[in-house]
């Protein structure tokens, strides 16, 4: 734990205040558009754009505001002649945009679903298409890319200390307990009560919520792994901040708290990850947070009931 303490002290020592200030700023402005003017839901609402390029403009943004002043503080401009950096930063906004914004899997499950498993099966194995519109292309890049360089973006086992990740993850549960008596937190979790389906057998929410765990697998190797192991190439260690930008914006769907909690908790893991060249703690605490969540989101709305 000393350790990590004393490597998110050295990241912070890297910057001066007034960039880490601007940031805030700027995240602080993307939350308001968000969460006071339905910035998502108006890019939404231009289907035609949103499809993909609302997506893209979203992600582009964050990442590319979280390049730019770190570019301005350190004065450090000459990534940005580089082919190499453009492709990289193209492609993987691209990469989450489409997953964001492609959902004919919809209808190919409905193809190989009975009639009356439809909507369980759609809500519970897209998160496994998720998964793959992640893993999928991110493989290739690495094959073609970097796999001389490195190993698969993070799956690696070594400077492991998982004692450390237990006690992250402890020191998460006051905070979740708090969420789980908001009232826009028990709107939102759990996720499983969008199945909609009564008198489910145990195995079935079993099964959903292993898929939904899945999807954060995903998360860890893109934001955690990709983001930031790809582009170290070019900036080092600074590719944590941008990336934190990035996941910023994926959360903007979710309850405020949690939004604005996953600049710093992406930071935090960001840091972690660049240093041990591996995301298995991060997969580690953000599946052990999400599956606290939907428990908090189930006894909260229990507890609601009740009264």
């Amino acid at each position: 734990m000393k350790k990590i303490i004393h490597q998110l002290r050295e990241y912070a020592k890297l910057h001066q205040p007034l960039h880490l200030i601007a940031v805030l700023i700027f995240c602080s402005i993307t939350l308001t558009l968000n969460y006071k003017f339905g910035l998502k839901q108006y890019l939404q609402s231009l289907t035609s754009v949103y499809d993909f390029g609302g997506a893209f403009l979203l992600y582009g943004t964050h990442l590319g505001f979280g390049y730019l002043v770190y570019s301005f503080f350190f004065n450090n401009f000459q990534f940005w002649h580089k082919p190499g950096f453009w492709a990289l930063f193209v492609f993987c906004v691209s990469v989450f945009s489409f997953r964001e914004s492609f959902h004919n899997y919809y209808q190919w499950i409905a193809d190989f679903s009975l009639p009356q498993h439809v909507s369980y099966n759609q809500k519970t194995y897209r998160y496994l298409y998720r998964v793959g519109m992640i893993l999928l292309p991110v493989a290739c890049w690495w094959y073609w890319v970097d796999k001389k360089e490195q190993p698969f973006y993070g799956f690696s086992a070594k400077n492991q200390s998982y004692k450390v990740y237990v006690l992250l993850l402890l020191g998460m549960i006051p905070l979740l307990i708090f969420a789980s008596t908001q009232t826009d937190f028990l709107n939102y979790y759990p996720i499983a009560k969008r199945l909609n389906t009564e008198q489910l057998p145990a195995w079935r929410y079993l099964l959903f919520e292993l898929c939904y765990g899945s999807d954060f697998i995903g998360i860890e190797l893109f934001f955690r792994g990709f983001l930031i192991l790809a582009f170290a190439k070019y900036v080092g260690i600074h590719a944590v901040l941008p990336m934190a930008c990035f996941y910023l914006s994926i959360h903007f769907g979710k309850p405020f708290g949690e939004a604005l909690s996953s600049l710093f908790g992406g930071t935090i893991l960001g840091v972690i990850a660049y240093h041990t060249r591996s995301i298995y703690g991060g997969i580690f605490i953000h599946l052990g947070v999400a599956w606290l969540m939907e428990i908090g989101g189930f006894i909260g709305n229990m507890f609601n009931k009740c009264n």
